[in-house]
């Protein structure tokens, strides 16, 4: 015998280590790779939004395997009807989303196929407002996106009056916003603009979306004080002991801070504005205007006029009395729009007048001389100016007339916002606020609001609830400003979708413009944030199998944010794109959700479908039983049920010992039709075909006893046949025989047999009588005497044929045959 030399361990331990690894790349089936003759097909979005429902399939074309199975996230489903598909729908509530198909071929191989899928959510969008660095910018907007995913998808749209206003944006990142920074100027000679910022979310997979737009925040121009004229001097004559209002001619925004001095001494007067009275000296009147963009100033010499008598200021007459030096000024009342021309004509009735000219600030004025004088201005933009006429008597008697002017400034704009940054909730309070910009004089505006063009608040603005009130509507100074005017209300359901505007009207009273001034807001249109409500949705509804999905329900959902709707079976959450078959008929409910709450209602799903069996191919049935279904269809509606036999439609009260046989059902609904055939076996108890008998036999012979039945199923007989040894019992067929060999006085009785079935039995006897043979003899008398002549002719036959065998021939009759060549 021969040997191999011993391996060395270290020898060995690369080929084991090798071995380990073939054997690990075995068990794993290399990758996850389908075979190249099977198709694995994954359905599944690659974007989504968060909060909604995911649906996926996936199929396969390969028929043999052992698993399917389908995982969205951590939801998975499996492949139960093997049929090559598996659904599945979860709840999208992770921001990291995957769908892989995996299919198990055996227990050593899979394959798989996966998807990672983009899941986005729908960002708030907040712009605030804040002034600006004097050296930069009037103002810094500031956009806020929060709650935005993925935040690298977005685009950040700023507009400018409605349109596109492309500028340099900072953004800053934030743990939960991101906000994005904005410069902004505004010219003198713009006046104001409106801002708005836009967010989008873009994916090249994903149609655009509609942009989450920010309120709209009205700006005005931001300046440093300036003159209105292009001088900052200006001198006024006053006679003495007069009374003269000064104006500080600069604007500026924000609105300036006056300060006046007199001959360099300061006054407390903080207005643009100053009334002097009772002038007694010529005075320099300087006024400077401030803001934090910087400072002007301007002066005005009011030149004080001696008279050489001093008497008391005539009294200002009115068109009423032209005995005051008979003065008339025409239109006594003007109401001019700010910018605008004005010219109002003054004359007299008196003859002797002097000097009939105009007394103003702002303007000038035509045909300086009795008896007619004009005082008018291209355009009016001074709301102190007040001009009036005057005569001076030959006798230096002066008379006065003072128009009423009353200029008037439509607002820059009117716009509606709403007040705080948070939805319109149904049932709750909210406020809407009406901007108007730059409007004079405020104190008669009256703001009205509408809702669908139906008024539903009128805003008197020196009522406001407003605290502080604005300046502009507390003291006597008429000057630019802006006001606001705020609308409270419960927001209803039936609010979101309506337009709401106000509008700014002056109110002048009857001396006023026929059509009174005004200027209305753009609609601002509300959006309500409401709870689902579920409509149309049937208590019962009946679907047909295979054809039914939840989502074919005529169900209706409202609300604001757009509900999310699902549906729930014995509390699980239900894909409603699935199919339902008959095992699936029951309650279901249907869940509406969004952020305002929550509605559910039941529906009784019924799902019908065609008749069908599962049924046996034989059937048994006892005779004279009632017509009754052996085999029971299923289906929904009732299937109705039509019987044939043979082919032919059959019907019958009872069942018959004759009708069994083959038999067919059919059974139809609206939905189709099914047919079954089968073998209908009719029982029936076990019958003897003859009644109880007597059996007479001879001692020491044989007799044979026969019971014979009928009977389905074939029935047992069954006899006290064990009674002697001589006594035998034997079944042929249907018969039960027992025989007795050599009969003996022992064997003489009654014998009973029972027939049994599993329907019934049935019980049969016969009487066995045994006589001697002597006794038998006698008793068949009349028969051996009816036999004895046939027994005398046999013998006779028999002796004839004996002499013929032997040659000779003995004939009583003495007549002689004789036999010759065969002839007789």
């Amino acid at each position: 015998m021969s040997s191999h030399p011993p391996v060395s361990q270290s020898g060995m331990l690369p080929l084991v280590m090798l071995g380990l690894l073939l054997l690990s790349l075995l068990s794993c089936g290399a990758d996850l790779t389908c075979p190249p003759t099977t198709i694995l097909t994954l359905d599944a979005p690659v974007i989504i939004e968060n909060g909604t429902q995911l649906y996926a399939s996936c199929n396969t074309t390969e028929e043999d395997f052992e698993e399917l199975s389908l995982c969205l996230g951590k939801a998975c489903c499996e492949n139960t009807q093997k049929d090559g598909v598996v659904s599945c729908v979860a709840r999208v509530s992770d921001f990291e989303m995957r769908a892989e198909c995996k299919m198990k071929l055996n227990e050593t191989h899979e394959c798989s196929e996966g998807r990672e899928i983009t899941v986005y959510k729908i960002p708030e969008v907040m712009l605030s407002v804040r002034n600006g660095n004097a050296t930069q910018s009037d103002y810094e907007l500031q956009c806020d996106v929060f709650d935005v995913a993925p935040a690298q998808n977005i685009s950040v749209t700023w507009y400018r009056n409605n349109k596109t206003f492309e500028s340099f944006m900072n953004s800053i990142e934030g743990p939960e916003k991101t906000s994005y920074l904005l410069g902004v100027n505004i010219s003198r000679e713009e006046k104001f603009a409106e801002f708005r910022c836009e967010v989008q979310l873009k994916f090249e997979e994903l149609k655009p979306q509609h942009p989450v737009i920010s309120t709209t925040h009205h700006l005005s121009a931001r300046y440093s004080p300036g003159l209105r004229t292009n001088s900052s001097n200006k001198t006024i004559t006053v006679a003495m002991g007069g009374n003269a209002t000064l104006l500080c001619d600069i604007e500026g925004n924000p609105p300036p801070v006056y300060q006046w001095t007199v001959d360099e001494q300061p006054m407390l007067e903080t207005t643009n504005r100053l009334h002097i009275t009772q002038v007694n000296r010529s005075s320099i009147y300087s006024c400077t205007a401030t803001n934090i963009l910087g400072n002007t100033a301007m002066h005005i010499v009011v030149d004080m006029e001696e008279n050489d008598t001093t008497t008391d200021p005539p009294a200002m007459p009115t068109p009423e009395a032209p005995e005051n030096c008979g003065l008339t000024v025409t239109p006594a009342e003007v109401y001019v729009k700010y910018g605008d021309s004005a010219s109002i004509n003054c004359s007299t009735t008196i003859k002797d007048a002097a000097i009939m000219n105009w007394e103003f600030a702002v303007g000038e004025t035509s045909g300086a001389s009795p008896p007619h004088v004009t005082w008018m201005i291209e355009k009016l933009e001074d709301f102190t100016v007040e001009p009036f006429c005057f005569v001076t008597l030959d006798t230096n008697e002066q008379c006065k007339m003072k128009p009423n002017i009353t200029l008037y400034k439509l607002p820059d704009s009117v716009v509606v916002s709403a007040v705080g940054n948070r939805p319109m909730k149904e049932g709750e309070e909210h406020q809407l606020k009406c901007h108007i910009y730059n409007v004079a004089p405020a104190k008669k505006l009256s703001v009205k609001w509408y809702k669908d063009d139906e008024t539903v608040f009128t805003d008197d603005l020196q009522s406001s609830d407003l605290t502080p009130l604005p300046e502009c509507l507390i003291d006597s100074t008429v000057r630019l400003c802006n006001v606001s005017s705020i609308y409270t209300f419960t927001v209803k359901k039936s609010d979101n979708g309506s337009p709401f505007r106000c509008e700014a009207e002056f109110q002048f009273g009857p001396g006023g413009p026929l059509v009174p001034p005004s200027m209305a807001s753009e609609p601002y249109t509300a959006v309500v944030h409401y709870k689902p409500t579920i409509k149309n949705c049937p208590s019962y509804y009946a679907g047909v199998e295979n054809s039914f999905r939840l989502n074919d329900l005529p169900c209706e959902t409202d609300g604001n944010p757009p509900p999310t709707v699902e549906w729930y079976y014995n509390g699980t959450l239900i894909d409603s794109f699935k199919l339902l078959t008959r095992a699936e008929s029951g309650i279901y409910t249907a869940t509406a959700h969004n952020s305002m709450g929550q509605v559910n209602i039941d529906v009784h799903i019924t799902v019908e479908y065609a008749p069908r069996f599962s049924c046996q191919m034989l059937y048994e049935v006892e005779v004279k039983d009632m017509l009754k279904p052996l085999c029971k269809p299923e289906g929904l509606p009732l299937p109705n049920i039509t019987w044939f036999k043979n082919g032919k439609e059959h019907f019958s009260q009872r069942w018959e010992k004759h009708e069994s046989g083959n038999y067919s059902v059919k059974a139809s609904n609206k939905h189709g039709t099914a047919e079954h055939t089968f073998y209908l076996d009719i029982l029936y108890p076990p019958e003897f075909t003859q009644a109880d008998t007597t059996t007479v036999a001879v001692v020491d012979g044989n007799v044979s006893l026969v019971w014979e039945a009928d009977g389905n199923p074939k029935p047992e007989i069954q006899c006290n046949d064990s009674l002697a040894e001589n006594v035998r019992a034997s079944t042929v067929g249907r018969q039960r025989i027992i025989t007795v060999t050599r009969a003996t006085s022992t064997n003489a009785g009654r014998y009973i047999c029972v027939a049994t079935n599993k329907v019934g039995k049935v019980t049969r006897a016969t009487t066995l009588v045994l006589q001697d043979k002597s006794t038998d003899l006698l008793q068949y008398w009349w028969v051996l005497l009816l036999a004895l002549p046939a027994v005398v002719v046999l013998v006779f036959v028999f002796i004839l044929k004996g002499r013929k065998k032997h040659g000779r021939y003995n004939f009583p009759l003495q007549v002689r045959y004789t036999v010759e060549n065969g002839t007789t």
